[in-house]
């Protein structure tokens, strides 16, 4: 398995593989957001045939007094490798990315509150900071967005 920064060449695979139901222009659209240096990163995980298996981004605070925090979106793994390790691999490979060149103390994510996302970041050493009750509407159920964090240790 190996995780790298995402390039214009992934996006019809992240297309094929997580992203099913986002057109090829709304996937570009979200990678030049997310992908943008020198203040984000997408990264992706391929497996040993050089598949995409999990996609992630992270941003990092701009505001003078959150500069040293940095939030996380948009991670998705597919299904077959849920369990496997490789979400606590792309957080760390990310957490020393942000440390390295942004010096970020910090990793922030919001999430629905109930949901396995909630139960996979806390799994990952995240902890609650605060709950918006009803935060998310998604279709016809209501969720409470959920805000996590992680400290970022000081590179050795």
């Amino acid at each position: 398995m190996r995780i790298r920064r995402a390039t214009e060449h992934d996006l019809g695979e992240l297309r094929r593989a997580i992203f099913t139901e986002m057109s090829l222009a709304e996937l570009r659209a979200a990678d030049e957001r997310f992908n943008r240096p020198p203040d984000s990163i997408h990264v992706v995980a391929e497996n040993d045939d050089s598949e995409i298996v999990a996609s992630c981004n992270l941003i990092r605070e701009t505001h003078r007094m959150r500069r040293h925090r940095a939030e996380l979106g948009g991670f998705v793994i597919i299904p077959a490798q849920r369990g496997s390790g490789l979400a606590r691999r792309m957080i760390d490979y990310l957490a020393r990315y942000a440390r390295r060149e942004w010096d970020v103390s910090i990793l922030d994510v919001a999430c629905r509150g109930g949901t396995a996302a909630e139960r996979a970041y806390r799994g990952l050493g995240f902890t609650e900071w605060a709950r918006l009750p009803g935060g998310y509407v998604d279709y016809d159920a209501i969720y409470d967005e959920v805000r996590l964090y992680r400290p970022v240790p000081p590179i050795d």
